[in-house]
Parts: C-alpha cells; sequence; structure tokens
C-alpha cells in the first residue's frame, strides 16, 4: 500500500509499565510496527503520535486530525498496534470511527490482522473487537473508583493536591494529611478572624495580600479563595468524596460538573488532624450561612461596560459618581484601592471619543478594501476553485516526492537521478506553494470586501445614526459591544478633561 498512516497512543496500562521502569511505550510501538510495514512492504507516509491517554475524542487531537484525513481518503490504510489504540469510549464514539474508515474504504492494520471494514465478516469481527475494548474499559474505570472509595473510607487522602494547611504523606498505613507547618497557622487566623473578629472574606483576604502571605497557587488572595477554605470540612479532620458528578457536556467539548445530593457524598474521618475544632467550624458554617447581602436591584447605568481597558494594568474601567458632580470612568483597581496611575475621565468624553473613532476607522476601512471597485461573486468561486487546483498539484508533487526514496532503494533511479528529480519537485512545489498563498490573500481580501458590503458598513453606520437618539444605556451597551471588542485607555497625571489616548479595536 502506499499511502499508510501509522498512528502511536499510549494506554493505561503503558503508563503504569512506564511508572514501574519498563522503558517508553510510544518508542517500542513504534520499532515493532515498522517491521510490520517493511514486512507487508507498507510505505509509511505519516506517523501520528498521541501524547496523551484519554477515552474521549475531543482529548485526543491527533486521533480528531486522523478521521478528518481519513475521511478526505488521504491514506489507503492506518497501522496501529491494536484495534482499541484507536479507541474504546462509548458507542457513539466507536460507531464514528469505524464509520469514518468504512465510507473511506480505508483499512486498518494491526500485527494480527488487516480489517477491511467493506468486508462482512471483518466488519462485523471489528465490531465485537470494540465491544470487547469497551466492556474492558468500563472494568478498570470501576476497578479503580471501588479502590478510591475504600482508600477514602479507610481515612486516606486520594486527591492529586493538598488543600492549603497541609501536605501529603504516604507510608505503609496509606496517603493521609499532614499540617504543613507555615500554612496551618494561617488557615487557623483565618478562622479566627472571620468566627471571632467577624471580618468578611474580601477584608480578610486584603489582609493577608498586606502581609505578603501567598494564596495556594502563589498569587494574590481573593474572597472566593478564602471561603472555600471557610467551607471546607478537611480543617476538622473529615475526608469527604464524590461531592461532585463529572458529565460531558452536550456538544462534547469539555465536561460539567454537578454537585451530588448530600446523601450521596462519602463523609468519614480522616488520618489527619484537625487545624481547627468543631465547635470553631460549625461557628464559621452559621455565620456563613445567616450573612446576607440586603437585596438590590442593580441598574444598567454605563453604556461603556466591558468595553474600555486601562492600558496599565489591564483592569476594566468603571463607572463612578462619588467626588464627581458628573460620571467619571476610573479604573477598577484604582477604585479598590490598587497603585494604577491611570487618570480617570468623563464618560461623555470617552464615549464622544469612541464614536469618533468608530467613524474615522470605517472611513479607513472603506478606503483599504477598496470598496469602490465593485466586483462580483464570480471572483471569489474563481479564487476558490483556483486554490482547489493548486492544493492537487501539490498533492501530487508530495506523492511524487515520498515515491523518490523509494525507487532510489529499489535501484530504479540512480543518485544523480534522484537528487535531478528531488530538486525538481522541490521548487515545483515551492511555486506552487507561493501561488496558493498568493490566492489565498486575494480570497481573503475578496470575503473582506462581501462582509464588509453586507455587514460590517450597515451595522456601524445604523450605530453611529442611532446612538444619540437611544436614552437606554444597556441598548447602548449591546450596540456598541456588536461591534467593538474592546478598547484600551490611557491618560497621565497631568493630563486634563478630554486629553488621554483611546485605541479602538473593532470586531471584524
Amino acid at each position: 500500500m502506499d499511502r499508510v498512516c501509522m498512528y502511536l497512543r499510549k494506554s493505561r496500562a503503558d503508563l503504569e509499565a512506564e511508572a514501574r521502569g519498563e522503558g517508553e511505550t510510544l518508542a517500542k510501538h513504534k520499532k515493532a510496527l515498522l517491521q510490520v510495514a517493511k514486512h507487508q512492504g507498507l510505505n509509511i507516509v505519516k506517523i501520528r503520535q498521541e501524547i496523551v491517554s484519554g477515552e474521549s475524542l475531543i482529548n485526543r487531537p491527533e486521533m480528531m486530525e486522523l478521521l478528518r484525513e481519513v475521511e478526505n481518503g488521504c491514506y489507503d490504510a492506518v497501522l496501529v498496534m491494536d484495534m482499541d489504540r484507536l479507541g474504546r469510549g462509548n458507542m457513539r464514539e466507536q460507531g464514528i470511527i469505524l464509520e469514518t474508515f468504512q465510507k473511506s474504504r480505508t483499512k486498518i492494520i494491526t500485527p494480527r490482522k488487516v480489517y477491511d471494514l467493506q468486508d462482512e465478516f471483518d466488519e462485523e469481527y471489528s465490531e465485537f473487537e470494540a465491544f470487547m475494548a469497551r466492556k474492558e474499559l468500563k472494568i478498570i474505570t470501576r476497578r479503580l473508583q471501588s479502590g478510591r472509595i475504600r482508600s477514602v473510607q479507610d481515612g486516606n487522602y486520594v486527591g492529586t493536591r493538598p488543600p492549603y494547611g497541609y501536605q501529603i504523606k504516604e507510608d505503609a498505613t496509606g496517603r493521609y494529611l499532614v499540617q504543613d507547618p507555615d500554612q496551618a497557622p494561617i488557615v487557623k487566623q483565618i478562622f479566627h478572624w472571620y468566627t471571632e473578629e467577624r471580618i468578611g472574606t474580601r477584608l480578610i483576604a486584603n489582609r493577608l495580600n498586606e502581609m505578603g502571605i501567598p494564596s495556594y497557587n502563589k498569587t494574590k488572595w481573593n474572597a472566593n479563595g478564602v471561603l472555600s477554605i471557610i467551607k471546607n470540612s478537611v480543617y476538622v479532620g473529615r475526608i469527604q468524596w464524590r461531592k461532585t458528578e463529572r458529565r460531558k457536556a452536550p456538544d462534547h467539548k469539555g465536561q460539567k460538573y454537578k454537585t451530588r445530593p448530600v446523601t450521596e457524598w462519602i463523609d468519614v474521618e480522616g488520618k489527619h488532624e484537625p487545624i481547627v475544632s468543631v465547635d470553631t467550624f460549625n461557628k464559621a458554617q452559621e455565620i456563613r450561612t445567616n450573612r446576607r447581602n440586603s437585596p438590590y436591584r442593580y441598574v444598567f447605568r454605563n453604556p461603556l461596560a466591558g468595553l474600555i481597558i486601562c492600558d496599565q494594568c489591564g483592569g476594566t474601567m468603571l463607572l463612578k459618581y462619588s467626588r464627581y458632580k458628573v460620571a467619571h470612568l476610573i479604573c477598577d483597581n484604582k477604585k479598590r484601592g490598587g497603585g494604577c496611575k491611570n487618570k480617570s475621565s468623563r464618560l461623555d468624553y470617552v464615549e464622544s471619543r469612541l464614536l469618533d473613532a468608530l467613524h474615522d476607522w470605517l472611513k479607513d476601512y472603506k478606503i483599504k478594501l477598496n470598496l469602490n471597485d465593485e466586483t462580483t461573486n464570480d471572483q471569489t468561486k474563481v479564487y476558490e476553485l483556483a486554490i482547489q487546483n493548486l492544493e492537487q498539484q501539490e498533492k501530487n508533487l508530495l506523492t511524487q516526492k515520498s515515491n523518490l526514496h523509494d525507487l532510489l532503494e529499489q535501484g530504479v533511479y540512480d543518485v544523480q537521478t534522484y537528487m535531478e528529480r528531488s530538486n525538481n519537485i522541490g521548487k515545483r512545489l515551492e511555486e506552487v506553494r507561493e501561488k496558493i498563498e498568493e490566492n489565498k490573500k486575494k480570497l481573503g481580501l475578496e470575503t473582506a470586501r462581501e462582509n464588509a458590503r453586507r455587514n460590517v458598513i450597515p451595522k456601524i453606520n445604523h450605530i453611529l445614526d442611532t446612538y444619540h437618539h437611544i436614552d437606554d444605556p444597556k441598548q447602548k451597551n449591546i450596540l456598541l459591544k456588536s461591534v467593538v471588542d474592546h478598547c484600551l485607555y490611557h491618560k497621565e497625571k497631568y493630563q486634563k478633561n478630554d486629553e488621554f489616548t483611546l485605541i479602538v479595536y473593532p470586531k471584524l
């Protein structure tokens, strides 16, 4: 076969074997599969290595790219160590994999067997192997979960990272927590401030930052970080497990976490020493539960909300009325007592500057795209067709290039002929690729022109025409956010009134 792709991926068993010092798995697999290729006369044109071990396709970028290539008919076959290396996730994903190979008439080659999914027997056999791989995965997963649950019930800590205030220690009795001599006193102090001095989480975070005490991630403390400590029962010697349930997102991109009912939690006494007493912890929970902010109905007042960014510290410019007769925009970090030096400006000055910038940008945009030059959609199609033809030429040249080495080994070409052909193909490839890039630039410009005619220009014109006739700040904000990504704001201490710099970044 002329076009074969080798696919390498580690399994959980491979990772465990490597941990025992049995050598690097992918290197061994590659060596074995190259022997298979040599014996069967396979021409390997690409090797794809998956450096992650995951059952879901979305977490395996190399496999996703391989499926795209298989679907486009790039290969005659794919060489793998075993069928389950392609995937042993859920039925839906396995179905996608097998269907992609079947429709593209791409074979699957393993050291034991060649699978031709056009053959009824091979199709059924591959489906059976996929079913067995799924069962094996479920058994392994269930066994791992059972082991973790038993370990938790014995009071061990099975998390990958210790909570703030503790370190992980492991010996013959299990894996448990011991107090961190530097962090444990900080946890005690947090509970003291919260329960005895009745200080809120935000002020506690500020105190810790002023004292120069780093948080868990060696960054500044915030209210959420303090609250997570106050809520965590690990500090009274408890170990809790299975509090959340992990599910795949509906779009299969990422995962969603859902809190389980308390009755499903595993809540046991841990082997570790508590940092705070049960009375102190319960008092903290009572304060937390009873502490309620007074009801407040938010009134949207800032038409530039979320759009103006401080170029000094990256903070968002917020609306502020106090101390000023008219509304001003002030840096969020400066408002909260930070050290930002960016000077505030009146809201109406910034608003006016933004609209002027949009007007100027639109004028320049029309000139840049030469929109007076009327062009039809036919020109776009011409560029697309040219790119398709050139990419096919590139593909053919790459195939010729990959065959040169075989012809040299087979004695069909001598070294001089091989070098001449190789240089010739290299020059032709360079010319074709230059033409592809040239046509892509022209296509991009033509696409931008068409998008500008249909969307960008009418939208910005509409905003400039109607903005001052709208009274609702929220509606103004929605309009601006439809065309503006963000704006960078800068004003020195000596500058006054509208003497500031505003750089607008439109959405295209």
